[in-house]
């Protein structure tokens, strides 16, 4: 039969079903009609979209997925405009790439100077590995977005391992994609896995051990695409194969949630080596089988699930979040917190792109000071000139401060205290009646604006707080602004110094 006798008979039978669905529902389940046997349009825009999607190879949901050769599906360009950017025509200009690259480089920066060490990964979309599996109307040969970010990167000697080369050099005998779904199975996850660990040793000179194991092949139902489609019910329950990595030696590891606003790790629990997805809710574990006392900050999306078992095994410490449910002030109080000794940062080709990646991070930190001696004296409430708004009353009494916030933002600007050195040491001690919160604002240059993004907060409790911090001389130089507290009501403040420190 030709193609268009096959459309023109399919249009047909399809008004014909549509327009019976209601009489078979009566025939088959007469007056004991229920909603879980119902017989619904569900059911048959899944058997239509398989019969075109097999017939004709085609998508009925080109939004969110599309049909490629040899029944190969591809996410959409719904996601991350992940079709545009495979063939092309998302492309940022130059200047975009390099001030994009150009915060990456700052925030591998930011973590170099805590003696952190950094590296990025991309995760190819299967648009990138299997690209001759893509249809005729997506072939393309030219450079990419993800071409230009690599490029700028190795330019600007950032840590970045692209795996796209490596996983496509691999695919020849087995899948390392499923055919129905996003992600890598278990078999290309495992060499991701090993690349990234095989770049960490060399790039800094470590010795993190690999576990042993085996692959098996495990077979499973399809997987997203196929539900966009929904055909994932029309499919063989065992139409992809996932393999299964069976260890050598499998271990019991401590495994917990982190709470997701504040950081806080809640209390974990024995577990065998446990498969964590992170989309929803950040987690860690602790490994206590591995001598390397390595911790590893792990920021990923949900390509991280298939590698957790084989992170699990070679790290003695793991905290594993969506990149895109920390960064900032919420980053670098969790750094400052927990002090991890590696992050990788595990991105999606498709989200490469994402300014929530490279968001400042404050270069602010707290500190002890019991073994500094803090000799050179910049600044002190009680003696020297500053701006301060109509929110606060401030009266000297008994060597103090009382402090009355009449508003909530009490603000004072250190508009004419300028610091030589290369950073400065903030002395803060003050007693409250009440929770409240202490909130510095800082500009990167005399021109730009107070923001949220470019501040740094820290919670004052209940009675004495001490507060320490280690701050860059520019801030000061550039008007720190200075929310003393944030709740209305009386305080005394009984020592804001602000020191030069070498």
């Amino acid at each position: 039969m030709s193609n268009k006798k096959f459309i023109k008979y399919f249009i047909i039978v399809s008004f014909l079903i549509i327009s019976f669905i209601p009489i078979l529902n009566f025939i088959i389940l007469g007056k004991e009609i229920k909603k879980e046997n119902i017989y619904t349009l569900d059911n048959f825009e899944a058997y239509r979209n398989y019969i075109i999607y097999k017939k004709f190879n085609y998508s009925m949901n080109q939004a969110q997925v599309i049909a490629g050769k040899d029944d190969f599906l591809f996410l959409g360009n719904n996601y991350d405009n992940v079709l545009h950017k495979t063939n092309g025509i998302y492309k940022p200009t130059n200047e975009e790439i390099n001030n994009w690259t150009n915060k990456l480089k700052d925030l591998q920066k930011w973590y170099e100077e805590r003696g952190i060490n950094f590296v990025i990964v991309i995760a190819p979309n299967k648009h990138s590995i299997y690209k001759e599996k893509l249809p005729n109307w997506m072939q393309y040969d030219g450079k990419t977005i993800t071409d230009n970010i690599v490029e700028q990167s190795n330019l600007k000697d950032i840590n970045i391992l692209d795996l796209r080369n490596i996983i496509s050099n691999n695919k020849k005998d087995k899948l390392l994609y499923f055919k129905t779904d996003t992600h890598w199975n278990n078999l290309g996850a495992s060499i991701a896995y090993s690349e990234t660990i095989n770049y960490i040793n060399n790039k800094f000179n470590l010795n993190l051990q690999k576990p042993n194991y085996t692959i098996k092949d495990q077979f499973g139902p399809s997987g997203d695409l196929s539900s966009f489609l929904k055909i994932n019910t029309i499919l063989d329950e065992k139409y992809e194969n996932s393999y299964i990595l069976n260890f050598e030696n499998n271990q019991e590891v401590c495994h917990g949630n982190i709470i997701k606003n504040n950081g806080i790790l809640e209390k974990c629990n024995n577990k065998l080596n446990p498969i964590m997805g992170i989309n929803a809710q950040p987690q860690y574990i602790i490994n206590k089988n591995i001598k390397d006392n390595k911790k590893l900050l792990l920021l990923c999306d949900s390509f991280g699930t298939a590698t957790s078992e084989l992170y699990n095994l070679t790290f003695n410490t793991i905290w594993k979040w969506h990149y895109g449910q920390i960064n900032g002030e919420k980053l670098s109080n969790f750094v400052e917190e927990n002090k991890p000794d590696l992050v990788i940062y595990q991105i999606v080709e498709r989200a490469l792109y994402n300014d929530s990646i490279v968001t400042s991070i404050p270069n602010i930190s707290q500190i002890s000071i019991d073994n500094i001696n803090l000799e050179n004296q910049i600044f002190d409430i009680k003696q020297n000139n500053y701006f301060k708004n109509e929110q606060l009353e401030l009266d000297f009494k008994n060597e103090n401060y009382n402090l009355n916030a009449i508003n909530s933002d009490p603000i004072i600007i250190l508009n004419e205290t300028k610091a030589n050195s290369k950073n400065v040491i903030l002395s803060y001690e003050i007693n409250s009646n009440v929770d409240t919160t202490f909130q510095l604002f800082y500009k990167k240059d005399n021109n730009s604006n107070y923001n949220e993004a470019d501040s740094y907060r820290i919670l004052l409790k209940i009675g004495n707080n001490k507060i320490n911090l280690l701050i860059p001389s520019e801030y000061i130089n550039n008007n720190l602004r200075v929310d003393l507290v944030s709740n209305i009501g009386n305080y005394e403040i009984k020592k804001f110094k602000i020191y030069s420190n070498k």
